[in-house]
């Protein structure tokens, strides 16, 4: 989902271009390694050789395929299910997925006007994303992604089912002409003439900062600045830089102060000193902390407000998630590079949904070629390129970036079609209970299903599986049953993991316009596209489309998080819409935007979301001080002997992104196999799907 967006007259640090592919893994494993003692020994106390697991393995997994009885039960049909139930399929291990709404893809999620017309030059463009948006392109740790959108490409293209392969376009993140405005700027600037603009925050210009910290001044090197702009750099610039020397000393390093807040972090422990050459007296005196202000402007201009009072842990690395937009292949290339899905992030689930009820999916093959292609794997000239047949032209990588070099192409031979159905819709699990009793007392869950028919009626199911995935956000284990919880005898420490993983809320809305007056206003809109403008107003952040340029209609896309978001969702939907014209109209003090704005027509010409009741009460997991070391491990942890692994991307180091989620799903399949002792599976997996983030270290398994 990608929540922060760095105030675009902020420098970007080069001090995370050496480690930026590898630091989440390493950051999982380290966390794991220093604070898993429990998962640890709970995962060797499951993986015991037994009598009753090869015996399990036989019957359910060694059998004929029209023998196979569903293993595992998947829960939620977001991409944390789908993928553990793809990778399931490419193993030839029998589940189903149960989602109790009626499309697949979770929080990734496209809302496309009722006048959408993929076909029309005008309606083409009538859609925004609800859920994620875009993925940075190069990031060796995001690459994952675009490696399962490639390979479910070469099984739609062998059952004949090319219409729904998927296509990467280019996502316009940022552009030198994307507009600022804040504290009644009497107009709004351009991104780049901000580095050294006040945004109104001096006291002489009605702010609250003290002058010394936004006059400007000039470095050694004759590059002009901000005091205030160059912060973030000296706060995160000795961790990136212990990081990039040592992961185990970096990491050490950043875990003392795991227990601050951002905002605690800026105001109790960085100090006026630790600006080095940037320290002016006339900042207050070096032992002194950053004034409540200074914090104050920081978050405004580059998350909103509220979102300074998660880990400080959390933040620091997120920077490197963003780094992960740069051309990991050219180091002094500074462009950002990001993809979405051509014509809507919603067909990539749905491409999920239909590879999962074909009999046959994704094969190694498939699986290792399309590794090598966007470079995930060396080709054959022992070296990494990136040359995927998915992009659109103006998503195709820059010069720098070497061509794959992979041996011999997909398999796309038509076949015969042949369907199993697995993802089952409209089925709503209301509790999981293990019951000690089932597969010959060895044990599994129980799970209890609504389904709703398409006439209004439930249906009231139960089904027994040996493993369960749960890939529901926290918030919705809290089932809304008049009796009988979602989980029962959870243990202490997953029961509070649970309840305590903080989400963020995040509000996003859609509004259309007769006419693309930011189109003709904007510079350059053609060859870059215009971005993402920010202002204070509560609905921060403008996205503008990537895409329908030709068009004379076109949509806005507001987003915004934290208290914001909580503010702007407890208006009513025609409240919501309003708010956000005043705040376009701020942007755009030079146009009558009303003018222009086609009118409030729920589902027609806007859209709005906030909470929904699948999304349980957050937009994506971010943790809050101490999280990490004392509940992330707790999140990974199998319950009920490895019968229930809890996965989604709070169960991940990626939160916010797509793939946390596959990250959480790879290693609670890797969880389930460990337990079974299938080897052969897991070695299998590896080959087809890459080794992804599993902080697997409890057990180590002998080659």
């Amino acid at each position: 989902m990608s929540y922060l967006s760095f105030h675009p007259g902020n420098k970007s640090s080069d001090k995370v271009k050496k480690a930026k592919g590898s630091v989440r893994k390493a950051f999982s494993d380290w966390i794991i390694e220093n604070y898993g003692d429990d998962y640890k020994e709970t995962l060797q106390k499951q993986r015991k050789d037994t009598d009753s697991i090869g015996l399990l393995k036989q019957q359910i997994v060694e059998v004929s395929d029209d023998e196979k009885k569903p293993l595992v039960g998947i829960i939620g049909g977001g991409f944390a299910g789908m993928y553990a139930g793809l990778i399931l399929q490419s193993l030839g291990i029998e589940f189903e997925i149960f989602e109790a709404s009626d499309r697949v893809g979770g929080r990734i999620d496209t809302w496309y006007s009722t006048e959408y017309d993929p076909k029309s030059k005008e309606n083409k463009g009538l859609y925004g994303e609800v859920g994620g948006m875009r993925i940075p392109q190069f990031s060796e740790d995001m690459l994952p992604v675009q490696h399962l959108a490639l390979s479910l490409n070469y099984v739609l293209e062998r059952n004949g089912l090319t219409d729904k392969m998927l296509r990467w376009r280019k996502f316009y993140y940022n552009s030198d002409y994307q507009r600022l405005r804040y504290n009644n700027m009497k107009s709004p600037i351009f991104a780049k003439d901000a580095n050294t603009n006040s945004l109104n925050f001096g006291e002489n210009q009605g702010g609250d900062l003290k002058e010394v910290w936004v006059t400007e001044k000039t470095d050694e090197n004759g590059n002009k600045y901000l005091p205030v702009n160059v912060i973030l750099d000296k706060v995160n610039g000795p961790f990136l830089d212990a990081i990039n020397k040592s992961f185990q000393t970096g990491f050490a390093k950043l875990m003392r102060y795991d227990n601050y807040s951002m905002w605690a972090y800026l105001t109790n422990v960085f100090t006026l000193a630790d600006l080095e050459e940037y320290y002016d007296p006339a900042m207050g005196a070096p032992c002194e902390n950053l004034p409540y202000n200074i914090a104050s402007y920081l978050e405004t201009v580059n998350v909103g407000t509220g979102m300074y009072s998660v880990s400080f842990v959390e933040m620091v690395i997120a920077v490197y998630d963003w780094d992960g937009s740069k051309n990991s292949y050219d180091p002094t290339d500074p462009s950002i590079y990001m993809i979405t899905m051509d014509k809507g992030m919603q067909h990539f689930p749905d491409a999920c949904r239909t590879v999962l009820n074909l009999e046959n999916g994704i094969t190694a093959d498939d699986g290792h070629l399309a590794q090598v292609l966007i470079g995930m794997a060396k080709g054959q000239n022992n070296a990494y390129g990136y040359s995927p047949p998915n992009l659109t032209k103006d998503a195709e990588p820059p010069s720098t970036v070497p061509p794959a070099d992979p041996k011999g192409s997909a398999n796309t031979q038509h076949e015969k079609r042949k369907e199993k159905k697995r993802v089952f819709m409209k089925h709503k699990v209301t509790e999981a209970i293990y019951d000690a009793d089932l597969y010959d007392k060895n044990g599994g869950m129980r799970l209890k299903i609504e389904h709703r028919n398409e006439d209004g009626t439930v249906e009231n199911l139960e089904k027994e599986y040996a493993y369960v995935i749960s890939t529901l956000p926290n918030g919705a284990y809290l089932n809304g049953q008049k009796h009988g919880n979602f989980f029962e005898g959870l243990s202490f420490k997953k029961a509070r993991a649970l309840r305590e993983c903080n989400y963020m809320p995040a509000f996003k809305a859609f509004i259309t316009f007769k006419k693309q007056f930011w189109k003709d206003l904007g510079t350059r809109q053609y060859e870059t596209g215009l971005g993402v403008s920010a202002s204070d107003c509560s609905n921060r952040q403008v996205v503008y489309p990537s895409y329908g340029y030709d068009a004379e209609k076109g949509v806005l896309q507001i987003y915004s998080w934290a208290q914001d978001a909580e503010r702007m969702g407890a208006l009513t939907d025609e409240e919501r819409v309003n708010e956000c014209l005043k705040g376009i109209q701020f942007m755009y003090p030079e146009v009558d935007i009303y003018e222009h704005f086609a009118g409030y027509h729920d589902g027609v010409t806007t859209k709005t979301w906030f909470w929904d009741q699948h999304a349980g009460g957050g937009a994506f997991a971010l943790f809050n001080p101490g999280q990490f070391k004392n509940l992330y491990p707790t999140l990974l942890t199998p319950e009920f002997g490895g019968a229930l692994n809890i996965a989604g991307e709070c169960c991940s180091v990626h939160h916010g992104w797509i793939v946390g989620a596959l990250d959480s799903a790879y290693n609670a399949v890797n969880n389930i196999l460990e337990k079974m002792h299938a080897t052969k599976h897991i070695t299998k997996m590896e080959a087809t799907w890459g080794q992804l983030t599993a902080p697997d270290v409890a057990v180590k398994r002998k080659k």
